[in-house]
């Protein structure tokens, strides 16, 4: 059963929140103590283990400390059924619905919507069967219900089979221990119990008997437990007593058999920070467990993350960006697909989908020469966006030199693998709320067919970058939001400068990457050249970007938001 809707109201620092989920992964991304934590902590109060009253409720769970504010959770789902806990009933706080009809028997009702939680400590005794809402107890639970379902070769009920053997042993075995005399204790036991009893309460013996939950199948799954043999030693272990490291581990394996017996149980699992104890092939190999869960077991799972092995670009709109601000609380940004459609058929004409777009994403993002710092973006506070290698060498170097720690400040610089794909990052990132800074070659040198391509590549810029331009080429000056250069980056350091590093003759072989970078920092280390102004004048700028910016996807305008002519100013 998937979510297909979250909506948090007067929540710990969420004051009013609505998220509609992808029914596959959902990475929810953001600095430490912006919410993200309260995001999962809001569901599993609904789908957890404890049935969800306010019981417990201290005044630090409500938005800003305040009682007042009534704390709302309503998570929808597939089939139209609505889980809601409304702090602002007088009775029934916590309901059930489904077609707008309040639902009845919620403790069993419920228990088909829980789902496994796995928290930050990674212990395995929190993921032991004991527990239903773990993820060993939603494996057993789905073999547990196989198992009742199935039959024998002869036709008989499997568990009542095992009902028939269980009470064989027990008469032979476990009921025939005698004492001294021969006397069977566990029948004089049960015997005082029920006479005793029954006089106590002045009822008839016959109406107390003793019963051992021998049936119930789930209570032997419950039992299961994990060893490790340690043959160097000679000893065998919990799987409990282990390192974090271990358990962690462990719990990897547990998802892989989760997604490897594919029974069925379809309920989401949340995971907080599945990269902690991995190295970061262990990293992408629970991706890639993760991925499989989604999309051949067709499992919605839910993941907060800090590292960029557990992102993808392709599938860019899993992604939530979780921020927090005085006004508005904890808020959270998402990219649609459909919209990104409508803005490459309104810019371009074309007709694309879903499965396209996203491969030139992918795309996109493996021949950038620096993927990591591609993912690494959604993570930072601000982007700089330049074409190359030459840039993504030469810039952090001339930051250092002005004692800017632009890492320090959450910058991540993304060299984005060529002119024409600048505009395709900042529309990704600008989706996202994460302001760019990009720096690009006007390429005014350029001749012909090369020529006219470079001008429509700076009008798309200007276009993204807000600017209403009549000019073919940028003029080289620092704005708001971006530096274009005249002619390219080579040139400039020129004008700044630098000696050998533009070719006259022919700019398409000026020294490029790290033949540019030696000769720069050869320069500067020798005084021969100073830092160029323009590096301070970008710092400035970048440090000046808002925290979060509006999309520059474009929209067809609705009738509803279309201009009526008495209200133009003219």
């Amino acid at each position: 059963m998937k979510i297909t809707r979250i909506h948090v109201e007067n929540y710990k620092s969420i004051k009013e929140l609505d998220i509609s989920p992808s029914p596959k992964l959902n990475v929810f991304i953001g600095d430490n103590g912006v919410g993200k934590s309260n995001i999962f902590d809001a569901i599993n109060w609904l789908l957890g283990p404890i049935y969800p009253t306010f019981n417990a409720t201290t005044k630090q769970d409500h938005y800003l400390g305040d009682e007042k504010n009534r704390i709302l959770i309503q998570l929808y789902f597939e089939d139209d059924y609505l889980l809601e806990l409304d702090e602002s009933k007088d009775r029934y706080q916590f309901s059930i619905k489904r077609y707008g009809t309040y639902q009845k028997d919620l403790g069993t009702l419920r228990e088909g919507f829980c789902s496994a939680y796995v928290g930050v400590g990674r212990q395995i005794v929190d993921y032991l069967p004991s527990n239903r809402w773990s993820l060993l107890g939603r494996i057993l639970l789905d073999i547990n219900k196989k198992f009742l379902e199935e039959r024998t070769e002869t036709g008989e009920c499997k568990s009542e089979k095992l009902k028939a053997e269980l009470d064989r042993i027990r008469d032979d075995l476990l009921f025939s221990v005698v004492d001294g005399e021969g006397n069977n204790i566990m029948q004089k036991f049960a015997t005082i119990l029920q006479e005793e009893s029954a006089n106590q309460m002045n009822k008839k013996t016959e109406d107390f008997r003793l019963s051992f939950n021998l049936y119930d199948p789930w209570n032997f799954y419950r039992t299961l437990q994990i060893l490790v043999n340690e043959p160097d030693i000679g000893l065998t272990f919990q799987a409990s007593q282990l390192g974090t490291g271990a358990q962690a581990a462990i719990t990897i394996a547990i998802l892989r058999a989760y997604s490897e017996i594919k029974l069925g149980g379809g309920n989401p699992i949340f995971i907080d920070e599945p990269e902690l104890f991995l190295h970061p092939q262990a990293q992408r190999n629970f991706y890639k467990i993760l991925r499989k869960l989604a999309e051949e077991n067709d499992i919605q799972i839910f993941y907060i993350t800090h590292s960029p092995y557990l992102i993808s670009l392709e599938h860019f709109d899993e992604s939530f960006v979780v921020r927090k601000t005085k006004e508005s609380g904890t808020c959270v940004r998402n990219a649609d697909i459909d919209k990104f459609v409508e803005d490459l058929k309104i810019r371009k004409g074309i007709d694309s989908n879903e499965t396209t777009l996203k491969l030139h994403y992918k795309n996109a993002y493996e021949q950038t020469a620096d993927s990591l710092s591609s993912l690494e973006a959604f993570f930072a506070k601000k982007v700089i966006l330049v074409e190359g290698g030459s840039e993504a060498l030469i810039l952090p170097y001339f930051f250092g030199k002005i004692h800017f720690d632009y890492i320090k400040e959450k910058i991540t610089i993304v060299k984005c693998g060529g002119k024409s794909e600048l505009d395709r990052f900042c529309r990704l990132y600008s989706e996202f709320g994460i302001p760019s800074y990009v720096i690009f070659d006007g390429d005014k040198h350029h001749r012909n067919e090369d020529r006219e391509k470079s001008i429509i590549m700076n009008h798309e810029l200007f276009d993204i970058l807000g600017e209403i331009k009549s000019e073919d080429f940028p003029d080289g000056k620092i704005h708001a939001n971006y530096l274009g250069f005249e002619y390219d980056f080579n040139y400039a350091l020129k004008l700044a400068g630098f000696e050998d590093v533009y070719n006259e003759g022919n700019p398409e072989r000026s020294p490029k990457g790290l033949d540019l970078f030696l000769k720069v920092k050869g320069q500067v280390e020798n005084s021969t050249v100073k830092i160029p102004d323009w590096i301070s004048q970008i710092r400035e700028s970048i440090i000046n970007l808002p925290e979060e910016v509006d999309s520059v996807l474009k929209q067809r305008i609705s009738e509803e938001q279309s201009v009526e002519y008495d209200d133009l100013p003219f």
